[in-house]
């Protein structure tokens, strides 16, 4: 689920909404109703639960007897930007002690790949060494670890690659292998031994398998069923896993199931060979997930994963999570398994919180962990006591190391739903960036707010007026007037976010964000003040009319009038 979010009732990860990015090809008509049914949206917000949110999150009683999982996994995923094995080590420490049993490790381009898989690795990736350092940590506080391969759909790490490119299913996409080419698996079994190699002791291997975009398209797969190569892909990739490794369970995200008829499933043992991983990030479980598919899933497998989400579900660049949506989320999870467990002969197993870094390898970075750490430990809470009310404000606020500064309310999501407000002077790891995010926020909003009243609202420093240098030094001055301070507040963010991720991300991963967050205000700040020095400096205008920009030919607009001559003054 690299990225789940957007297709197939958990999809691309990364499309948000039905909106695809530009110059994605068509998807095929087979998926276009899936990606209608995507369960991860970000305007949710219409189309909740008909229960009141604020009742669901702060009712002081809950309803029933607590629903908790027997498994609380965190979600690490470390795709093209590697937090630092030290400050890992303490996001272990610190969920096992709110209340975590396993941590599900998504590698990617991050795992020490070797031999005719060294290129798959980024340059930047950890060792073997810090592979083996983060492991032992984590046997320390006791907490099994899952590792996360893709091995059908999001499988970019390899086959943006020269090396791979041949395993693609569609040649100008990078997204999907072909099922139909052998020396796919030549590649799944190779990665699959290199990374049980370091995972020796791991029970599951997470085997991917969602968001499979791309698929019976190739001339080889398109004279079969899609039905059949999306199951005899899992089947195969799952005997290679039982094959070489007989104690170990493969499983899978479960968005390619959900519009299978059971007798497919059955007919390829699915129910036998793997278990399904349920990911819904929105706040409504069932609008994605039907009572019909749980009836459909509890027929053909004895068990059952869930995955919720603490970050990296509701938008691709942004920096912060919005807790009270999380939160939401992972309670309806809660009910959800509650209801539906007992359909199956050995309940759920557990429940993944997941922390996308990336919706998949091309997307740039969303919430990074460090911003991320108060709404982990909120919905990892909520989902070790089987609630979350008032009577949990003493355990979240020394779990975040508040310290003096412990808010003495339980905090209101509804006001504060980054929890900005509530936990800025707690010292949790990452806490100096978590600030620093606030700070981003105020300050993105004035420049913005500057740049649209200079570009947009007044009208002596629009594009028009730049294009024809014609203005009154007098307005632009008035335009100015804070821009130089916004300014010196946006650059002066580059610093800081330098220095409050130095301890979690290597100067490549920080050069990234602040690029990404901070930069291109910086570029368009420079670029007003640019045209500003410009627009002062002219002391005498031309009269009117100016001439026609000669680029508006291009749609449809005359520059100039064959009936009549008139006469445009230069300059």
């Amino acid at each position: 689920m690299q990225d789940k979010r957007t297709l197939l009732g958990g999809s691309v990860m990364g499309y948000v909404g039905n909106n695809a990015p530009p110059n994605t090809p068509p998807l095929p008509a087979s998926q276009e109703k899936i990606l209608d049914e995507s369960p991860y949206r970000d305007d949710l917000g219409l189309q909740r639960n008909d229960r009141n949110l604020e009742d669901s999150i702060f009712d002081d009683v809950p309803s029933r007897a607590p629903y908790v999982p027997k498994q609380r996994l965190i979600h690490l995923d470390l795709k093209g930007a590697p937090p630092k094995i030290s400050y890992l080590k303490k996001i272990l420490k610190l969920s096992k002690e709110i209340g975590a049993t396993s941590v599900l490790l998504e590698w990617e381009d991050m795992f020490p790949w070797y031999g005719y898989l060294k290129n798959v690795a980024a340059t930047n990736a950890y060792t073997k060494e810090e592979v083996k350092d983060l492991l032992e940590a984590a046997k320390q506080n006791e907490l099994e670890v899952i590792p996360l391969i893709q091995t059908f759909g999001h499988v970019e790490l390899a086959l943006k690659l020269k090396d791979f490119k041949h395993l693609r299913e569609v040649p100008e996409s990078a997204q999907a292998l072909c099922p139909s080419n052998n020396a796919s698996f030549d590649l799944i079994q190779t990665m699959i031994d290199q990374v049980m190699e370091l995972h020796h002791n791991s029970k599951y291997l997470h085997i991917g398998c969602d968001e499979v975009f791309q698929m019976g398209e190739c001339s080889k797969c398109k004279t079969q069923p899609r039905d059949s190569l999306f199951l005899g892909h899992v089947a195969r990739v799952a005997g290679i896993v039982k094959t070489r490794y007989p104690s170990v369970k493969p499983i899978i995200w479960d968005d390619m199931l959900r519009h299978l008829p059971p007798s497919s499933l059955e007919q390829y043992r699915i129910g036998e060979l793997v278990e399904p991983m349920v990911w819904v990030y929105a706040e409504d479980v069932y609008r994605f997930v039907p009572l019909p598919i749980w009836e459909k899933y509890s027929q053909v497998f004895g068990t059952v994963w869930a995955a919720s989400a603490f970050k990296g579900a509701f938008g691709e660049t942004l920096y912060i999570p919005n807790v009270k949506r999380h939160l939401d989320n992972n309670l309806r999870w809660l009910e959800v398994m509650a209801n539906e467990g007992p359909k199956f002969k050995h309940g759920f197993q557990g429940i993944v919180i997941t922390g996308w870094q990336r919706y998949d390898h091309f997307s740039v970075l969303c919430e990074l962990l460090p911003a991320s750490i108060p709404s982990l430990a909120i919905t990892l809470l909520a989902t070790s006591n089987g609630y979350m009310n008032a009577s949990l404000r003493t355990k979240i606020n020394n779990h975040l190391s508040c310290g003096i500064f412990a808010p003495t309310t339980y905090f209101n999501l509804n006001n504060d739903p980054f929890l900005w407000d509530t936990y800025s002077r707690c010292t949790f790891p990452g806490h100096a960036f978590f600030k620093l995010t606030n700070r981003l926020n105020s300050a993105q909003k004035e420049a913005e707010e500057l740049i649209a009243m200079i570009r947009k609202q007044k009208g002596w420093m629009t594009k028009y007026n730049v294009r024809h240098n014609f203005s009154t030094p007098l307005r632009v001055d008035e335009l100015m007037q804070d821009q130089p301070r916004v300014y010196h507040t946006i650059a002066s963010l580059a610093r800081s976010a330098r220095d409050a991720l130095s301890d979690v991300f290597d100067i490549i991963t920080i050069s990234e964000w602040v690029e990404q967050n901070i930069y291109p205000l910086v570029l368009e700040l420079e670029e007003i003040q640019k045209d500003a020095n410009a627009l002062k400096a002219r002391r005498i205008w031309p009269r009117r009319p100016f001439p026609p920009l000669k680029d508006l030919t291009r749609l449809g607009v005359q520059t100039s009038d064959d009936d009549e001559d008139i006469q445009v003054p230069p300059g």
